[in-house]
């Protein structure tokens, strides 16, 4: 077999692009580069996958990373997320990291008979499933050209090092891969493996550390969430003691661990005078539901809390109104705690009001986690 070279001049060069594609399409071994290093792509059906695992040698069960060219057809594969997982996709893809999701019974079920049996179980193994979505537009091109599930390991045999440009891909496979793709403009500028994480149903692990750091990874998979009221005292602070509990309980952690699992959760007020105590009637629910809001201390809404936080859960429509006028673009993760309507404010009333008050923010809270979590 003779291997062919396609080059790729540009982002416009549909007919080498297309042609890659089709290539994939018809079950071909093409070679492609990403951001990080070469890749051989296949299309994810049986007899491409054999022809795969005898290149590399590796054995029928080893799993493969789908390759994505857009967000699309990440969707087509992962249709729903964690907030954790939709953020860390939002800020760091494209890029060189490989995101392992893990799913239910249902879902898999369900991704089987959309996608056909020999398909599903070549890409959802262990109820998860791999995906790159590179940040190099050769690879997207062509990927989003074939819009078939493509898989594509790193270009090297067993215990060489993964090929970073086309010509050591040649030395490796030439007249054992069907193409091979040189894009000048695109080429593999890390130079080193994606970074593999694993999103769970309760946090997010580094299985490998790679081009970008694990500490990076956990900042831009932190979920921060922001609880609003106008002194501060009374509803926010039951709302930030409440959530903080709720979180733990279903993560099977403390409450100072919450920061480790990737959720800081706070609060503060668009009126409020900087360290003035919770009200003693919150201090006292909160207290009987086994919520310590003692230590707390007002704080007034900064520009930094609106811009940083990813969910803003205020009290009332006013607060909402109080936050979009001064940060319009905010609309987009400002919303009313309990989408019901207001929570009135119990400042000045008694106990039972109190009592009343938490009772609400509590169940409008246990709503709004299950949308996060």
């Amino acid at each position: 077999m003779k291997t062919e070279i396609i080059t790729i001049t540009d982002q416009n060069d549909t007919q080498s692009i297309q042609k890659a594609a089709q290539m994939l399409v018809d079950g071909k071994l093409v070679a492609f580069p990403t951001e990080t290093v070469y890749g051989v792509g296949c299309l994810a059906e049986p007899q491409a996958i054999d022809r795969l695992n005898h290149l590399k040698g590796r054995a029928p069960d080893k799993r493969y990373t789908l390759h994505v060219g857009n967000l699309a057809q990440l969707e087509a594969f992962v249709p729903t997320m964690s907030a954790r997982a939709e953020k860390l996709v939002r800020h760091a893809l494209p890029g060189p990291l490989t995101v392992v999701f893990e799913f239910d019974n249902d879902f898999i079920a369900h991704q089987t008979k959309e996608l056909g049996e020999d398909v599903a179980d070549l890409l959802y193994r262990d109820n998860t499933i791999g995906v790159r979505y590179p940040d190099n537009p050769a690879a997207c091109a062509i990927l989003s050209a074939a819009d078939c599930p493509v898989v594509a390991p790193s270009a090297n045999p067993a215990g060489q090092a993964p090929a970073t440009e086309p010509g050591q891909v040649k030395v490796y496979f030439d007249g054992q891969v069907d193409a091979i793709v040189d894009a000048p403009d695109s080429g593999c500028d890390y130079k080193n493996s994606s970074t593999v994480v694993k999103i769970g149903k309760k946090d997010v692990q580094i299985l490998r550390e790679g081009a970008i750091e694990a500490e990076r990874i956990h900042s831009l998979a932190t979920i921060k969430i922001l609880f609003v009221c106008t002194g501060n005292t009374c509803r926010s602070p039951m709302a930030e003691g409440a959530a903080k509990q709720h979180f733990a309980n279903i993560l099977d952690c403390s409450v100072d661990e919450l920061d480790h699992f990737g959720y800081k959760i706070a609060s503060a007020g668009v009126a409020a005078m900087p360290g003035c105590p919770a009200s003693a009637e919150s201090v006292q629910v909160c207290r009987k539901q086994g919520i310590e809001i003692e230590a707390h201390r007002s704080a007034p809404l900064t520009a930094q809390d609106i811009a940083e936080a990813d969910f803003i859960f205020v009290m009332g429509r006013g607060h909402q109104q109080a936050i979009l006028g001064y940060y319009p673009q905010a609309e987009a993760k400002c919303f009313l705690l309990d989408g019901h309507g207001d929570i009135a404010d119990p400042i000045g009333q008694g106990l039972k009001t109190y009592q009343r008050c938490f009772k609400q923010i509590d169940k409008a809270i246990r709503q709004r986690a299950s949308e996060i979590l």
